[in-house]
């Protein structure tokens, strides 16, 4: 499955940008797999200024130190990179139509005046990137990602300016999905979960094979509201998408001092995503645990 906004190359580089800094990382592709290097800056000036849609806009001035740094690191080899953006910058969601839309201007269309019948109030221009979901039931469904377009435009811009081409700019969640789920998929032997939470958003996944059959994305609440998201969640699988159940279920957990692992209603334990699954490097977990939005990161690269 493919849901990133930008795609036409996947370097080893790869920025992830947070609400209050970026984290620069370069990819090692071959065994043991793992990361050359990984830094975390603060933006220049402070927390990034929101745009007329309310969505942050990232500024060459912003990202300009990692930028340098980056290039330092790379020895000067720094031309292209992938983007990793958090969850919340991002509305994700399934939508149902009368038909499967084609990726032309029309099939966008389509698309689009679905979103402004479910997301309520103004919705601004928005960038918009969908795949079909299986169908399982009388529904015909495609996975929506949509963004403000100001927000994807000027994170393109500041990082042109400094001389870098976005070669991949994508969601975390949909990010891991694209890179792991081949893995995730073998080593769980039917259908699994993932849930990824960031520190606004918790999104829940459910897969066949590479394929998303489920999605639902919601504010990263208490843990007794993830509770309940995650019953209603599944009896929506079990009734309406007729699952015959989870062999695993896959955590990625941002946030300090809570655990994913401990919702209880699942018939199958919880497992951290860590780098056991792909036999990663040593100090792969180590890093992953001093700054977790690296693992959407390693997946934009490593699945490639």
């Amino acid at each position: 499955m493919k849901l990133p906004f930008l795609q036409s190359v996947v370097p080893p580089h790869v920025f992830c940008l947070l609400e209050e800094g970026v984290t620069y990382a370069r990819v090692r592709r071959e065994a043991p797999p793992g990361f050359e290097e990984a830094r975390h800056f603060r933006y220049a000036g402070g927390p990034l200024a929101s745009g007329a849609s309310g969505a942050p806009i990232v500024t060459r001035e912003a990202v300009a130190e990692a930028v340098k740094a980056a290039r330092a690191l790379s020895g000067g080899n720094l031309k292209r990179a992938s983007l990793i953006v958090p969850d919340e910058w991002v509305r994700v969601l399934p939508v149902e139509l009368e038909t499967i839309p084609g990726r032309d201007s029309a099939g966008r269309e389509m698309v689009l005046w679905k979103l402004k019948k479910l997301i309520p109030g103004s919705m601004p221009e928005m960038e918009v990137v969908y795949e079909p979901i299986p169908v399982l039931s009388e529904e015909k469904r495609v996975l929506v990602a949509a963004a403000a377009r100001e927000a994807i435009d000027a994170i393109e811009r500041a990082f042109e300016e400094l001389g870098v081409r976005v070669g991949y700019l994508a969601p975390a969640s949909l990010s891991l999905i694209e890179g792991l789920a081949p893995i995730l998929a073998k080593d769980a032997g039917g259908d699994y979960a993932l849930l990824h939470r960031s520190a606004g958003t918790l999104c829940f996944l459910i897969l066949r094979g590479s394929s998303p059959i489920f999605f639902r994305q919601r504010p990263a609440d208490g843990d007794e509201e993830h509770e309940r998201e995650a019953r209603l969640s599944l009896s929506y699988y079990a009734d309406r998408l007729k699952g015959p159940g989870l062999a695993a279920v896959y955590v990625h957990d941002s946030v300090p001092g809570r655990s994913l692992e401990r919702i209880s209603a699942f018939t199958v334990p919880p497992r951290p995503l860590t780098g056991a699954l792909f036999e990663a490097a040593p100090d792969f977990d180590e890093r992953l645990a001093a700054r977790p939005e690296l693992l959407p990161g390693f997946a934009a690269v490593y699945g490639k």
